[in-house]
């Protein structure tokens, strides 16, 4: 069979590590010396990955090909193959659409097969090279309407409005001389919430695009110039966590509560030694999954319930790199490099569900009422000024549908269809995002 490296009907460790809720998975798989650079989960069941050796700089081997695995139950049995239309060149990232329809992207820092984007549509077995661009190396974004798509290297990009079928070229205006993009996990170097997308810099910014890229603005960290940001990960289109690391090797998770415009480190970290790359999880507010990067050896899993202001640690004394989360009860973290033959490729959550807690409130004496509402929603600020009220309500995939200043604290919901809603608060004395239920 073309390009089969090999097929395995690979039965899941039923022992799960002691106390940690992950198992391993995909055992005994991978060629020594690999390592898994992106993951990309469907769901709960379909889980696609892609590996390659770490090579960071010219020439990749002309022999090199990468490696891909994918599992359509939830892990129990795997299928591993050779990328042989890719050889000579590595891969950092893959974006799956189904159990048979995945894009990933290539990188050969110019000393072979260049630089490209491939589909496949029949579980990998075979790969079509649906264009060779200089955007298409690094970066890949399926944003949440399944529809726009990103691919980004540095001031490249290509876009997409028709979920792949057709593409358009652009450039992005803005970046310094010497400024790129850097990661661990072409999974986790990224963020996508509704329209908008974060990607972070060498020169310690951040890169905010907007209307599935049609936009873009780069905002100061305030990490320093000589910062490197890795990884970046929003749990809706005003908060999130980024890894960064400078000069002096100072690893630091920093917070964002204005979308990316502004940020600062935490007071608290889950470990200033070693690399992260970083998941929101998904339908848990304030609950975020780092795993240490390829370069740490025994590898450990931090998490935090309540936007980084406490963390737990857990040992899995593996090397591990890229993480993502599909829900709060499944999540999937990969090998940072194969070092023997019977290691797992991948590691599976299959704990009690997350529950997370937001920060504590910037506005302690925030209220909403009627929640649920089948119209008006009104909201208040006990013993606060009421002047410049900034507010913004999101649908649950993250879509913006207001944003603007009030006069007066209320919103009428009976527009918009029943569901769950996001309403973020902004005054002079600080921010908060509440859940509401928009009912019949």
């Amino acid at each position: 069979m073309k390009h089969l490296f090999q097929t395995l009907l690979f039965l899941c460790v039923t022992a799960v590590l002691p106390a940690q809720n992950w198992t391993p998975m995909a055992q005994g798989i991978l060629p020594a010396g690999y390592l898994i650079f992106s993951i990309s989960a469907v769901e709960d069941h379909t889980i696609w990955a892609v590996a390659s050796q770490a090579i960071f700089q010219p020439p990749v081997p002309s022999t090199h090909k990468p490696q891909l695995l994918r599992s359509a139950d939830g892990g129990q049995t795997w299928t591993a193959l050779e990328v042989e239309e890719a050889v000579g060149a590595i891969s950092f990232r893959i974006v799956a659409i189904d159990s048979l329809t995945a894009y990933l992207t290539t990188q050969d820092y110019g000393s072979g097969s260049g630089l490209a984007l491939y589909k496949t549509t029949d579980g990998g077995f075979n790969w079509n090279k649906e264009f060779s661009q200089s955007s298409t190396g690094v970066s890949l974004t399926r944003f949440p309407d399944g529809q726009h798509w990103l691919a980004h290297n540095r001031q490249f990009i290509s876009r997409s409005a028709n979920d792949g079928a057709t593409w358009t070229d652009a450039m992005v205006s803005g970046y310094k001389t010497d400024e790129f993009q850097l990661l661990y996990s072409g999974t986790n170097m990224a963020s996508a919430v509704g329209d908008t997308l974060w990607n972070g810099t060498s020169s310690g910014r951040m890169l905010r695009f907007t209307q599935y890229g049609q936009a873009s603005q780069f905002f100061d960290t305030g990490l320093g110039t000589a910062t490197a940001i890795y990884s970046v990960a929003f749990q809706d289109h005003l908060n999130g966590l980024c890894y960064s690391r400078n000069l002096a090797n100072n690893n630091r998770i920093a917070r964002s509560t204005d979308g990316g415009a502004t940020w600062s480190v935490l007071a608290k970290q889950p470990g200033t030694t070693t690399g992260w790359c970083i998941s929101a999880v998904p339908g848990t507010p304030g609950f975020y999954v780092l795993s240490t990067n390829f370069n740490t050896t025994l590898g450990k899993i931090a998490i935090t319930k309540d936007f980084g202001e406490s963390w737990t640690i857990q040992n899995i004394n593996k090397p591990l790199n890229a993480v993502t989360f599909t829900s709060p009860t499944t999540g999937w973290v990969g090998t940072g490099e194969i070092l023997e033959d019977t290691q797992p490729a991948l590691y599976k959550y299959n704990g009690a569900p997350l529950v997370g807690t937001t920060a504590p409130d910037a506005l302690p004496g925030f209220w909403v009422s009627p929640n649920p509402t089948s119209g008006l929603l009104r909201f208040g600020f006990d013993g606060l000024d009421k002047s410049s009220v900034t507010a913004m309500l999101s649908d649950a995939a993250g879509q913006t549908l207001f944003s603007g200043t009030l006069s007066t604290p209320q919103l009428d919901l009976s527009p918009f269809p029943a569901g769950l809603y996001f309403l973020t608060v902004q005054t002079e004395n600080g921010q908060v995002t509440r859940q509401v239920i928009r009912e019949e």
